[in-house]
């Protein structure tokens, strides 16, 4: 094992060479057996007073450990042994992390942790100093040793964060323009898309899944940008040509939907086609019937007549609250999932709140 570096074992043979010129010329053995000994060890590059004494051995580990991952890397690297504890810290990883012994330390500075369940622990996500930094875990091959390669996240996750606002926004936006044309739809869209997430939360679905939801639910009836004004702006009731031509929406919704590879837009087409099928198999376009209906039709159908009922249309007035509450109990079983409107009855001031909130006129009971 060389415990010398470079410089010093050339420095070692010159002296060596040096003194066995002296020794040789004035034949003095103490010079002799000093320059062998420097010649020895330089060609070796192993120092056996360096190794009682301990010198160089830190600095000869920590180049190891450097020889082990990539040379000048900008980002934080830490070394773990077998056991979990830090055995070496590049130049980035300094100032960072600064109380890091082991790999227990980091479940306690963790700001969110993603575990792989088939290899164990393979990324670390946490905060330090304002930035957040991802480290990678992986195994150095021929070594007992783990090495956590660190990344700042930061502006990534920030850009990530923007992308997301935008699609919200986009889709948001496209939503309104299946609405715009009906002059008097007010917030539809966004009240539709918060009845729709709050009864998906009462019914128990994951979060992830809500959240898509409320993303797509605004483009439910983007296939109204394809009826005509003389249909969709219609004051009185449809003829049945018109009607038929009106149902097309849905699936030309679920069309202009359909070929993304996004989740987002795949549950948007779920939504555009299924929104106006009935618990009883009479809607539209496809007859489905019960839970053949996508969970996200179901929902956004029950938000969509709620909304729709109690507000002003070219062809309609508002209802009031009492009339819209027993049209959703005549209807449950019928177009509606009855647990959908046992669940919306049972919790209304919910969606009461949120109508206010987006500031749709008030309903009102009667009687």
């Amino acid at each position: 094992m060389r415990n010398l570096f470079p410089y010093e074992h050339q420095i070692r043979l010159l002296a060596g060479i040096i003194l066995l010129g002296l020794a040789s010329s004035s034949n003095d053995w103490i010079l002799l057996t000093a320059g062998i000994g420097l010649i020895y060890t330089g060609a070796s590059g192993y120092c056996p007073l360096f190794q009682v004494l301990g010198i160089n051995a830190q600095r000869a580990r920590n180049n190891y450990h450097l020889s082990l991952i990539p040379a000048h890397n900008p980002e934080p690297i830490y070394l773990f042994n077998r056991h979990g504890d830090l055995v070496f810290r590049n130049a980035a990883a300094k100032n960072i992390l600064v109380n890091l012994r082991s790999m227990d330390d980091l479940h306690e500075v963790e700001d969110h942790t993603d575990f792989n369940a088939e290899h164990g622990l393979e990324l670390l996500s946490f905060h330090d100093k304002g930035s957040h930094y991802l480290l990678n875990f992986d195994p150095i091959p021929g070594t007992e040793l783990i090495a956590a390669y660190g990344f700042d996240a930061t502006k990534l996750l920030k850009t990530r964060e923007d992308i997301i606002e935008s699609q919200k926004e986009l889709i948001f936006r496209m939503g309104e323009i299946g609405e715009t044309r009906n002059l008097q739809a007010g917030n539809h869209v966004k009240s539709v898309a918060e009845y729709s997430e709050q009864l998906a939360l009462l019914s128990g679905l994951r979060l992830e899944d809500i959240e898509l939801m409320k993303m797509a639910s605004p483009l439910h009836d983007i296939g109204k940008v394809a009826i005509p004004d003389s249909i969709l702006l219609k004051p009185g009731k449809l003829n049945e040509d018109e009607w038929e031509i009106m149902k097309t929406h849905a699936s030309i919704g679920y069309e202009l939907l359909r070929h993304s590879d996004r989740p987002v837009m795949r549950v948007a087409a779920i939504i555009a086609a299924q929104h106006h099928e009935k618990w009883d198999g009479s809607g539209y376009p496809n007859g489905l019937a019960g839970r053949e209906i996508h969970i996200y039709g179901r929902i956004t159908a029950l938000a969509d007549v709620f909304e729709a009922l109690g507000s002003e249309r070219v062809y309609k007035k508002a209802w009031p609250l009492e009339k819209i509450l027993d049209y959703l109990e005549q209807e449950k079983g019928k177009h509606f999932d009855p647990d959908l409107v046992d669940l919306f009855r049972q919790n209304l001031p919910l969606f009461l709140n949120i109508r206010e909130q987006n500031q749709v006129p008030t309903m009102r009971l009667v009687g």
